[in-house]
C-alpha cells in the first residue's frame, strides 16, 4: 500500500520536502521556545544586569513568533500538498473508470462507487498527512535531539534517544494491536451506509408509499450505533496511548534532570543549563506523540487504499481499446449491418444468439419482442459498450472496434429507457446534448417534445433524479436533447415506456415530423406506427423470429401478428 501511495509523491516532491522543513522547523521552533524560556528563567535568578537578558528575551521571543508562522506555513504546504496528492489519485480513478466497459458497471450499486471515489481517498489523507510525514519527522527531531544532547553529555543524549524510541515505536505499534480489525469493520460500515443512504434516498417515495419508514430508520440506526461503537473504541485507545505519551516525556525529562544535576554539581554543566536542557527534551516528545493517534486510522487507510486501487484494477481487462491508430469515422449517413452476433452477460446464459441483420443509411427499423427478449442488448453492442462474443457488427463494411469509438458514438442521438437528469438547470440538463445552442433554440425543441410550459423558465431545478418532473417528462427532455443534437442516426430505447397514449402520440409525431432523412432504430414494446417503418425485426430469447414490414409479418399471421392482435383488443377493453 506504502510504496503505491508513495508513487503519487514523485509528482510533488519538492513541495513534499518543504513540508517536512516546515513542519520539523515548527518542533524545532517549540524546542527552542521552551529552551530559551528554561534558560532565560534560570539566568534572571541569578539577578545579572538587564542589559545581559536581551539576547535570551530576543530569542525567546522569537521562537515564539516564529513557531506560529512556521506551522501556518506548514500547514498551507502540507494540505495544499494533500489535496493535490487526492486530486491525481481522483483523476487517475475516474480515467480508469472512463476507461472500462459498461459491462464493468453490471453489479456494481452507486453507494459503493460514491464511497470509493469520495470517503475512501479522502480517508487517505491520513497517510500523507498523519503517518508518511510523521514518521520521517519524528526521526530527524529525534536525530538532532541526540545530536544536541551529546554536546553536552553522551549519556544524557542516549536516554532521551531511547525514549524517544521507545514512544516513537512501542506506543503506535500497542495502538495497532488494540486497534487491530476495527479499521476494516469501521470502512466496511461507512459503505454499507452510504449504500443504504444512496439506495433509500432514490427509492423514497416507493419507501414512502410502501409503508417502509419505521423499519429505515431502524436499520439506519443499527448502523449508525455500529459506527459509534467504533469511534468508542477509538476514543479508549487514544485515551490510553495519550496517557502512554505524557507518562514517557515526562519521565525522559525527569531521567534527563537526574543524569544532569550531578554534572552540574561536578561543574561539568552550568547550573543555568538545567532547565533549558529538561524542558527542551520534553518539547522534543511532540514530535513522537502524534503517531500513536494516527497509527490508529492505520487500518483503515489501509483497507480504503486496498478498496481503491482493487477498485482500480477490477475492470482492467474491461478497458475499451484507446487504438492512436483507429480508422476515422466517415462523415456523412452509413448503414450498419450485425452479421452471425452472439453475445452473453455471463457464461451461463446467452442473451443473443447468431443475431444478422442490416441498416441501410436512412432506414427506419423497429424492433420488438417481450422483456429479456436482447432488444436492449443491441444497442449496447452497437454503441461498443460491449464486445460480442463471437460474430461482428459492421459500419460501412468496416468493424466498428476497428474504427474511433468515441467519434462512432457521436453520430448517434441515442434515448434509453432510462434517461438520467442531473440536479442541474434544465438548461445545463439541455446543452449536455448541444453546448452551443441558444435560448431560443432550446425553447424550441421543448415545444416540439409537448413541454412549452417549461419553455418560459429555463432555470427551473428539476431536483435529485430529475424527481420534480413526472416520469413521462424526464422521458421528454431526454428526447430534446436527441432533437437538439446534431446526429445522423436515432435510436430510441423503449421511448414511450412513461408515458400515457395521448403523449405517445404526440411524442411519435413529433419524431416522425422531425426525422427527415435520417436513420432510425426504434426499440419499443408497443406496436404504434409500425406501418411507417421500413422493416420490423421480431425477437424472442435472443434470437430473431421473424423480420419484414408491418403488413408483410400481419400476413405471416405468426408472433407478430398475434403480439399486434393482443396490444389491439387490451386497447378495445380500455
Amino acid at each position: 500500500m506504502i510504496s503505491r501511495l508513495l508513487s503519487y509523491i514523485s509528482d510533488h516532491r519538492w513541495q513534499f520536502t518543504l513540508a517536512l522543513l516546515l513542519a520539523a522547523g515548527t518542533i524545532l521552533a517549540g524546542m527552542g521556545l521552551m529552551s530559551t524560556s528554561g534558560y532565560l528563567i534560570s539566568r534572571a535568578a541569578q539577578r545579572p544586569m538587564i542589559v545581559d537578558l536581551f539576547m535570551v528575551t530576543a530569542a525567546v521571543r522569537f521562537f515564539g513568533i516564529s513557531r506560529a508562522v512556521v506551522r501556518y506555513f506548514e500547514r498551507v504546504v502540507s494540505h495544499d500538498l494533500t489535496f493535490r496528492i487526492l486530486h491525481s489519485m481522483r483523476v487517475d480513478l475516474y480515467r480508469k473508470f472512463d476507461s472500462f466497459s459498461q459491462k464493468w458497471l453490471m453489479g456494481r450499486r452507486s453507494g459503493d462507487l460514491l464511497s470509493g471515489i469520495v470517503s475512501d481517498i479522502e480517508t487517505l489523507q491520513n497517510v500523507y498527512l498523519r503517518i508518511i510525514s510523521p514518521v520521517i519527522v519524528a526521526a530527524l527531531i529525534s536525530i538532532l535531539t541526540f545530536t544536541g544532547l551529546a554536546f553536552f553529555d553522551l549519556i544524557i543524549a542516549l536516554t532521551a534517544l531511547a525514549f524517544l524510541i521507545f514512544n516513537g515505536v512501542a506506543v503506535p505499534y500497542l495502538s495497532l494491536k488494540l486497534a487491530r480489525g476495527r479499521g476494516k469493520t469501521d470502512i466496511t460500515t461507512r459503505t454499507q451506509l452510504k449504500i443504504f443512504l444512496v439506495d433509500r434516498l432514490q427509492g423514497l417515495q416507493d419507501l414512502l408509499w410502501m409503508g417502509r419508514k419505521n423499519d429505515t430508520l431502524h436499520e439506519f440506526d443499527n448502523l449508525q450505533n455500529k459506527l459509534d461503537d467504533i469511534q468508542t473504541s477509538n476514543a479508549g485507545t487514544s485515551g490510553i496511548t495519550e496517557g502512554l505519551n505524557t507518562l514517557l516525556s515526562h519521565l525522559a525529562m525527569f531521567s534527563v534532570l537526574i543524569l544532569a544535576i550531578p554534572l552540574v554539581i561536578n561543574g561539568d554543566i552550568k547550573a543555568v543549563w538545567l532547565a533549558a536542557l529538561t524542558l527542551g527534551v520534553l518539547s522534543s516528545f511532540e514530535a513522537v506523540q502524534g503517531l500513536a493517534n494516527a497509527f490508529i486510522q492505520f487500518e483503515n487507510s489501509q483497507e480504503s487504499s486496498e478498496r481503491v486501487f482493487s477498485m482500480a484494477e477490477s475492470g482492467k481487462d474491461l478497458a475499451v481499446s484507446e487504438d492512436k491508430n483507429q480508422i476515422e469515422v466517415p462523415s456523412g449517413k452509413f448503414e450498419i449491418g450485425f452479421r452471425n452476433v452472439s453475445f452473453s452477460y455471463n457464461t451461463e446464459n446467452i442473451t443473443l444468439n447468431n443475431i444478422s441483420f442490416d441498416l441501410a443509411a436512412g432506414s427506419k427499423t423497429a424492433v420488438v419482442g417481450p422483456t429479456g427478449s436482447g432488444k436492449s442488448t443491441l444497442v449496447n453492442l452497437l454503441l461498443g459498450f460491449w464486445k460480442p462474443d463471437k460474430g461482428q457488427i459492421l459500419a460501412n463494411g468496416k468493424s466498428i472496434y476497428d474504427l474511433d469509438i468515441e467519434q462512432l458514438r457521436k453520430k448517434f442521438g441515442v434515448m434509453s429507457q432510462d434517461a438520467y437528469i442531473f440536479n442541474r438547470s434544465l438548461r445545463e440538463n439541455l446543452l449536455i446534448a448541444n453546448p452551443d445552442a441558444t435560448d431560443d433554440q432550446l425553447r424550441a425543441v421543448l415545444h416540439k417534445v409537448g413541454l412549452g410550459k417549461f419553455a418560459v423558465n429555463l432555470d427551473i431545478q428539476p431536483g435529485s433524479q430529475g424527481m420534480r418532473f413526472s416520469g413521462g417528462e424526464r422521458q421528454l427532455i431526454a428526447l430534446a436533447r436527441v432533437f437538439l443534437k446534431e446526429s445522423d442516426f436515432w435510436i430510441f430505447d423503449e421511448l414511450t415506456a412513461h408515458m400515457d397514449v395521448n403523449t405517445e402520440r404526440r411524442v411519435l409525431d413529433a419524431i416522425w415530423s422531425n426525422l427527415g432523412n435520417k436513420s432510425l432504430l426504434m426499440i419499443t414494446h408497443r406496436l404504434v406506427n409500425m406501418e411507417k417503418v421500413d422493416q420490423i425485426i421480431v425477437m424472442d430469447r435472443g434470437k430473431i423470429i421473424e423480420k419484414g414490414t408491418h403488413a408483410k409479418l400481419l400476413q405471416h399471421k405468426n408472433i407478430y401478428a398475434r403480439m399486434f392482435e393482443l396490444q389491439n383488443e387490451l386497447i378495445r377493453d380500455v
